[in-house]
């Protein structure tokens, strides 16, 4: 009996413990459920719809809630107001620049700590330089594994943070990691090693010429020391690529082409305007691109009501506010951007298909990022550094698909 009553004594302490330390660290921080022991609020997130259950605590504690999961506290905001306050308000750009492992786990055990996945430090920045000016040099299979390895893992990854030891058993969720881990290796640093020894300097015959000249340029500019090395840091980069812009790419197309499907009259009027620019006796190129704009709407309003960006956050490296709420160092904050692509106050007519909604009076393209409330790659210092690719990708790849299925009709 004495066990009992001393186990009982310390159960009670621990759960006061638990309930004042709980409030302490929230009692400042927007309002949301109360976590529950150990397991926060993680069980009606995994066990329900986890993107709508983000819109339903929206709906109860607002724009701006806490939601605790086992690696801490996280904040959503579920508006663009909030979402450009948070990431882009002067002088607290940097706040939000944060990816703790534990946040993000297990990507940065596939990807290797390189870049989207790495927390925010010198080595980020200059990688961060590197991918950029890559990009502008570079102008104008695999991800379907990975793709598939990320889809599987997206939410049994909640509990393997709350129980770590998990990851040391032969469990299929490891032996998926393991094999993405195999892939990465096996691939990109044989590829880049290949690039290496045929690079000649000036001469950028692809993406990873880019990466080799682009690193060189920038570490000729470094003056910090922990910064990564080529060897690890272009592989890394190059495995970026293909999650970020081409596995993200051929998502975007799959649901274009099921909007296609529903929506025939929205597809006439793309056919039409291939027509008008290209004819049938050529296929499109890049320097098209600006006589698309019905395309470039489509392909936008696909990116909207489509839901296929769900949660994207990162995590503040320093204490920062958010509608004037407290918002500790190391919270993650997630931006909710199928809520906001669904708000009716940025959105007439929200579950509408209208391509319309961006182009101008004169039937312009108003462009990817002229409206508030349309954010499909994130916002802020962190946002895809790679988009530029990854909308040349779509768009071109459509053109010259829609093209050959219809150059004979």
């Amino acid at each position: 009996m004495m066990i009992i009553e001393v186990f009982v004594t310390l159960f009670l302490v621990w759960f006061i413990w638990f309930f004042i330390n709980a409030y302490m660290k929230r009692k400042n921080m927007p309002a949301g459920p109360f976590p529950y022991p150990f397991v926060g609020k993680l069980p009606q997130i995994i066990f329900a719809d986890p993107i709508r259950s983000f819109h339903k605590l929206a709906e109860k504690y607002g724009d701006i809630f806490t939601v605790t999961f086992p690696s801490g506290n996280a904040v959503i905001v579920s508006t663009a107001s909030l979402a450009r306050e948070a990431r882009l308000a002067p002088g607290r750009q940097e706040d939000l620049m944060g990816k703790s492992p534990e946040s993000i786990y297990p990507i940065d055990e596939i990807i290797g700590g390189i870049f989207a996945a790495r927390d925010y430090s010198d080595a980020y920045l200059f990688e961060k330089k590197v991918f950029v000016s890559a990009m502008h040099i570079f102008e104008a299979g695999i991800e379907q594994a990975f793709a598939a390895i990320f889809s599987r893992q997206a939410l049994i990854s909640s509990i393997y943070q709350l129980f770590p030891f998990l990851c040391y058993l032969p469990t299929q969720f490891t032996w998926e990691i393991k094999r993405a881990k195999q892939i990465r290796e096996t691939i990109f640093p044989k590829e880049y090693r290949a690039h290496q020894e045929s690079y000649i300097p000036g001469t950028i015959r692809d993406l990873t010429d880019s990466f080799i000249s682009a690193y060189e340029k920038e570490l000729a500019k470094e003056t910090r020391e922990d910064i990564g090395t080529k060897d690890t840091g272009i592989p890394g980069l190059m495995l970026n690529v293909i999650l970020g812009g081409s596995a993200n790419s051929s998502t975007w197309l799959t649901w274009f082409f099921l909007y296609m499907v529903l929506y025939p009259n929205v597809q006439s009027k793309i056919h039409e305007e291939l027509d008008k620019v290209v004819g049938r006796d050529r296929l499109p190129n890049w320097k098209d691109e600006k006589s698309f704009p019905y395309l470039q709407a489509t392909l936008c309003e696909v990116g909207r009501t489509s839901g296929m960006m769900t949660l994207v956050g990162t995590n503040t490296i320093r204490d920062t506010t958010i509608a004037g709420y407290h918002i500790p160092k190391g919270t993650l904050v997630g931006l909710n951007v199928s809520k906001v692509h669904e708000d009716k106050r940025e959105w007439s007519e929200p579950e509408e298909f209208k391509p319309e909604r961006f182009l101008d009076k004169d039937a312009k393209f108003v462009g990817w990022n002229k409206l508030h409330g349309f954010m499909p790659f994130g916002i802020g210092r962190r946002e895809c550094p790679g988009q530029d690719l990854a909308r040349v990708i779509v768009e071109l790849s459509f053109k010259r698909m829609y093209r050959q299925l219809f150059v004979n009709v």
